[in-house]
């Protein structure tokens, strides 16, 4: 009997809430499947409607155009079969939906068991349980069909085990958002299923950014051993087919862990794409970002330069008299290195013009402080955004995760802008992508002295970042522990062997800064949690470590 099967794994970058595009890339990959003379289809999870909808799955006009579209799906092709992702409306309950379509026609609906709601996920705020595996017969295969956190929770093929044939095929229906450690967690998982119970795998995952959350794709075919058949590209739509051949055995290796490089090569391409689909999607085609001379402007650039291309790119340097001349410098040859518009325009006599009517008409004369500082930050935002809302460009915001967690930088200042694409990436992570990208760019390098040079606000004279933070190498590791890892005061002291009154500042600092990140832009999530949907923190709140 053979038991052979051509599955194509659609590695597909869905828009939330845009079904007639996401139905169109469906009907595209289809009939492309067909051509290419796959037996079955699978595309990720909710594909037809993107990942995360959230309250779109509460409007009834969402749910009624869902429900067309997946009648469209049935109507597509007789001659391939498919399995795509949608929320229904089944009994008056909604439902997270594999649909199985046979030749044309839905012979099955899956509903979704496991229902994840921590860090990103907040599924059970919109769907219903599912109650029943669902495995089928399909090419003499039996096929046993899960949605994402399914496999996630002390899986079990057993579950299977009241029919009457055990499954020889496993396929998993994923949104699973990327971070740095993400894929390998999936192999493991997995291969270890896959070992346990003798069986294939197949896996597709979502492809694209959507707000903060970016989807890496790395879709990928295991055979009964755990071990690599082949994988998708990652960070790229594509259409990934494979013969399945049952039970033959497969020489190739174990997955091998990513390195270094590998890892900085996954989190600028994230970032990449993460910020060309925020831009995209969003109906923006050009960016706008303030050019300090500093590493994390600079890198900022980088990203855009190459997810958007330089001609999108508009950079604006607003020296002020605590500006070095060799910041203005280095802005300079950033731009012309990179290939972006640069404008230059000091904002030395509008910071004193302010200073000046502040002093006389309403609080007076001052020492100078932060509030100084402060209003610089604020009339660059001014003019950034006021160029954002004339040239119809979206404002990047430059800040890292090292500086937000602390709360240094300026709410309404260097904190607005409409995305933060480093707002996940510590200040030591900053330094180390810019080296990437340079040993990956070497025509287009960012200069080498914005890397090398002590990083500085420059609000006031002679100012370092060191002033008012500890070195970043403590701070990025204090704030890992905490914010990633959950530690308390006195193991991260212990860990790290730093005081726990640093411990103790930065941390109080952390919680205090809440009120920053609630009013500023999202960010991309690149880490295994990143403020925002991850992190859940009061504003007002009377705790303080002690």
């Amino acid at each position: 009997m053979n038991r052979n099967i051509k599955v194509g794994v659609v590695q597909m970058n869905s828009h939330v809430g845009a079904i007639d595009y996401n139905l169109k890339k469906i009907i595209k990959f289809i009939k492309l499947g067909r051509n290419r003379k796959v037996d079955l289809l699978c595309f990720p999870e909710l594909a037809l409607v993107g990942y995360p909808p959230e309250d779109l799955l509460l409007s009834k006009n969402f749910l009624k155009a869902t429900e067309l579209a997946v009648k469209q799906i049935q109507r597509i092709d007789k001659n391939i079969s498919y399995i795509v992702g949608y929320p229904k409306l089944i009994g008056g309950k909604l439902y997270n939906v594999a649909g199985v379509f046979i030749h044309g026609e839905l012979k099955y609906e899956y509903k979704k068991i496991r229902l994840p709601n921590y860090g990103v996920f907040d599924e059970q705020r919109y769907f219903e349980t599912g109650e029943e595996p669902l495995i089928f017969k399909f090419k003499n295969r039996n096929i046993c069909l899960t949605i994402c956190e399914d496999i996630w929770n002390d899986f079990k093929i057993s579950q299977g085990s009241s029919k009457e044939y055990l499954p020889d095929l496993l396929i998993n229906l994923s949104a699973s958002p990327f971070n740095i450690r993400k894929q390998n967690e999936r192999l493991k998982l997995l291969g270890n299923i896959a070992r346990k119970n003798n069986i294939e795998v197949v896996y597709s995952n979502l492809v694209g950014g959507q707000d903060e959350v970016v989807f890496d794709g790395n879709s990928f075919f295991l055979d009964c051993e755990g071990r690599m058949i082949s994988k998708a590209q990652e960070f790229q739509e594509e259409l990934k087919i494979q013969d399945l051949n049952y039970k033959k055995e497969n020489k190739k290796p174990f997955f091998k862990r990513k390195n270094k490089q590998d890892n900085l090569s996954s989190i600028f391409s994230a970032l990449s794409i993460g910020l060309r689909d925020y831009v995209i999607k969003n109906g923006f085609k050009k960016v706008v970002i303030g050019i300090s001379g500093g590493i994390d402007s600079a890198l900022v650039s980088a990203i855009a330069v190459k997810s958007l291309g330089p001609k999108n790119v508009l950079g604006i340097a607003m020296p002020s008299k605590f500006n070095s001349e060799l910041s203005l410098k280095l802005a300079q040859m950033l731009s012309a290195n990179l290939g972006f518009r640069l404008k230059v325009s000091s904002i030395q006599e509008i910071f004193q013009k302010n200073l000046e009517l502040l002093s006389k008409k309403i609080y007076g004369k001052t020492s100078f402080d932060a509030t100084e500082e402060n209003l610089q930050a604020r009339i660059r935002a001014n003019i950034l955004m006021a160029t954002s809302n004339k040239i119809g460009s979206l404002l990047l915001s430059t800040g890292n995760k090292s500086e937000i967690s602390v709360g240094y930088s300026t709410l309404y200042g260097d904190a607005a802008g409409g995305i933060a694409i480093l707002k996940d990436i510590p200040k030591i992570l900053v330094y180390d992508l810019a080296r990437f990208y340079n040993s990956q760019n070497s025509s287009n390098l960012i200069p080498n002295k914005i890397i090398s040079r002590d990083p500085s606000a420059e609000l006031r004279a002679n100012q370092k970042d060191s002033d008012s933070l500890p070195p970043y190498r403590i701070l990025d590791k204090i704030l890992e522990a905490y914010i990633e890892g959950g530690k308390e005061v006195s193991e991260i002291s212990r860990l790290l062997k730093v005081q726990k009154s640093l411990v103790r500042k930065i941390i109080n600092k952390i919680n205090d800064s809440e009120f920053k990140r609630k009013q500023g832009p999202p960010g991309i999530k690149i880490t295994s949690k990143a403020f925002g949907r991850d992190r859940r923190y009061p504003i007002t709140n009377g705790f303080k470590e002690a």
